[in-house]
């Protein structure tokens, strides 16, 4: 067979590469086609909404020679969405004791009876709102309202406002000190009119892990007055009015041991100390004789309460 001159092998190859072109490029225009640029990278997330809330409950019944019966009630919540955080927290104890009380006649005691007196009667709410500047420095301002008839204060107000610090924070330790301004309305149960106290107030508080179940708790607060105050003054024994300045210090230290029962219940147990540098008078006690009025009972400058209770958390 004899082959075609090299003119018409020529032609013959210049025609199979013109017919073969165009897929060619149609393939190389399809690669160029399926190609896409990469996405763009997402929008980062918002940081989800921090809820707490947990309810405590504690309750004291004793009969026979000791009578009395003491409930304790408190709620905790706080919300936290990002640089934002609302706390809200109330509190109440309520006690009722029946006491001896001698009978007198001829001024022989004759008998004893039981007399029934309310021996704790303290309630508190507060909110509190904290902008975290960074994540280790916020700004605070709350306000506060509650009683302790008691220890003869009707009842009590105010708010505060400052700076709050976050010391040290790892895996076991949780410090945090602050700085700032309170002002404090006092209504009293025996003497009339309200007293207002302006105080530079310092803060300090630990939480301390010690196991994944247990956790310990320690803080002390502490107000220094500014002002003079238009109050009876326990110093002076005399009943005259006016506090100075620095003359009315009240500091609240508190001691706490968490541990978890189960998944949402928790026993707590608690210590608190109060101190007043010028308390309030104690209120009249019923049934009592009227009393000499150079007598004025002011109530004792330091309270302590002690207490177990049952933490449930909801959220």
């Amino acid at each position: 067979m004899m082959k075609p001159p090299f003119g018409s092998r020529l032609s013959l190859a210049l025609l199979s590469c013109s017919l073969l072109l165009p897929s060619v490029v149609a393939r190389a225009q399809n690669i160029a086609f399926d190609f896409q640029k990469p996405p763009a990278p997402a929008a980062p997330e918002k940081p989800p909404v921090e809820w707490k809330v947990q309810s405590k409950g504690g309750f004291l019944l004793t009969s026979g020679n000791s009578q009395m019966g003491t409930a304790t009630l408190g709620l905790d919540s706080s919300r936290l969405s990002g640089a934002n955080k609302l706390s809200l927290n109330g509190n109440i104890a309520y006690g009722r004791t029946r006491l001896l009380t001698p009978l007198v006649e001829n001024d022989v005691t004759i008998g004893y009876a039981r007399q029934t007196r309310t021996t704790t009667n303290q309630w508190k709410t507060r909110a509190r709102y904290d902008r975290f500047v960074t994540g280790n420095n916020s700004v605070y301002g709350l306000g506060q309202v509650g009683a302790d008839k008691v220890a003869g204060k009707k009842l009590t107000g105010g708010g505060q406002v400052g700076y709050s610090r976050q010391l040290l924070k790892n895996e076991q330790h949780t410090l945090v000190a602050e700085l700032g301004y309170d002002v404090s309305f006092e209504s009293y149960v025996v003497t009339p009119g309200t007293v207002t106290i302006h105080s530079a107030r310092a803060f300090v508080g630990e939480l301390y892990t010690l196991t994944k179940e247990t956790g310990f708790s320690g803080s002390v607060e502490a107000l220094f007055n500014l002002n003079k105050e238009n109050a009876l003054n326990a110093a002076a024994k005399d009943g005259s009015k006016g506090v100075g300045a620095f003359k009315d210090t009240r500091i609240i230290g508190k001691l706490g041991l968490t541990t978890t029962l189960r998944k949402s219940l928790s026993l707590g147990i608690g210590f608190t100390v109060k101190y007043d540098q010028n308390p309030a008078l104690w209120p009249p006690i019923s049934g009592a004789p009227a009393l000499d009025p150079t007598f004025l009972p002011f109530a004792d400058k330091v309270d302590t309460l002690t207490d177990a209770t049952l933490i449930y958390t909801f959220l």
